[in-house]
């Protein structure tokens, strides 16, 4: 599964689907990027993605990939 990251604003972050079905709602990227990293080391078959984070800085959506070990 491939997830996606995408902070609405300053304590506002929500976990995705890449087809945009939301799972959760954290307040940091990094909590939300710490249960990803949990998704798939439970998961033994599952291929380990890159998660698309969305940063927001300046009312601008800008696109960042950060890796999953």
């Amino acid at each position: 599964m491939k997830f996606c990251i995408r902070e609405w604003s300053e304590n506002s972050v929500v976990l995705m689907t890449q087809s945009g079905h939301v799972l959760a709602y954290f307040s940091s990227v990094s909590d939300a990027l710490d249960v990803c990293s949990q998704w798939y080391g439970s998961q033994a078959g599952e291929l380990k993605c890159n998660v698309d984070v969305w940063y927001r800085e300046n009312n601008i959506k800008k696109p960042a990939s950060v890796a999953v070990a």
